[in-house]
């Protein structure tokens, strides 16, 4: 079991209200509020607080969460563990029932002039579309987001595109599969955008 403090942000947003503003009717830190953001635990000084600046009760900012219940998203927000990072991507790891999950996450954020380019050679690439005069047009270069790691035996590989890419290509072929598709061997890797990663493994 663990504490998901999702109704305070659900409840943030029906009292047309910022984390800013929590920070500013609590007096709690910031260090706190990134603790409550990441589901860890905080003093029950710090609930009490929340619960008299927003006239509210434990139960409308706090649950208590099975883990069997969690998303894989869910379980890669609260689980996930840095193990390493560089300009482009940094790696995530975590695991469920003994499978270890390894997700390179992307430092830049895609957005609708982004193309992501699953290539032949093993690597994803990030095309930049940029504007001039009116029309998009590609950037000279495609960036190497990553190059294709060689996986460890019950190793399920993804790279999570952060943001709205306008499209990923070269899906469900060539060792990469969309988060809707299936893997067809133990050496493909998933490639996705963050709203796709939350829905991905849902029965």
């Amino acid at each position: 079991m663990y504490i998901d403090y999702s109704k305070l942000w659900k409840l943030l947003i029906d009292k047309n209200m910022t984390k800013t503003d929590l920070l500013e009717l609590t007096g709690i830190s910031s260090r706190v509020l990134a603790k409550l953001s990441k589901n860890q635990i905080v003093t029950t000084d710090t609930v009490a607080k929340i619960c008299t600046a927003l006239g509210c009760n434990v139960g409308d900012i706090m649950e208590a969460v099975s883990e069997e219940k969690l998303t894989l998203y869910q379980r890669y927000k609260q689980f996930g563990k840095v193990v390493s990072e560089n300009d482009i991507y940094k790696t995530v790891t975590f695991t469920v029932n003994e499978q270890k999950y390894t997700v390179y996450v992307t430092k830049k954020t895609a957005t609708k002039f982004t193309h992501i380019h699953c290539r032949e050679n093993k690597t994803v690439c990030w095309e930049q579309l940029y504007i001039l005069g009116g029309i998009s047009t590609p950037g000279r270069d495609l960036s190497v987001i990553l190059t294709r790691p060689e996986k460890e035996k019950n190793e399920q590989v993804i790279v999570l595109i952060k943001g709205k890419p306008a499209v990923i290509t070269g899906l469900d072929d060539n060792g990469f599969v969309s988060a809707h598709g299936v893997a067809k061997n133990d050496s493909d890797v998933y490639v996705m955008s963050e709203a796709a990663f939350k829905l991905f493994g849902k029965k």
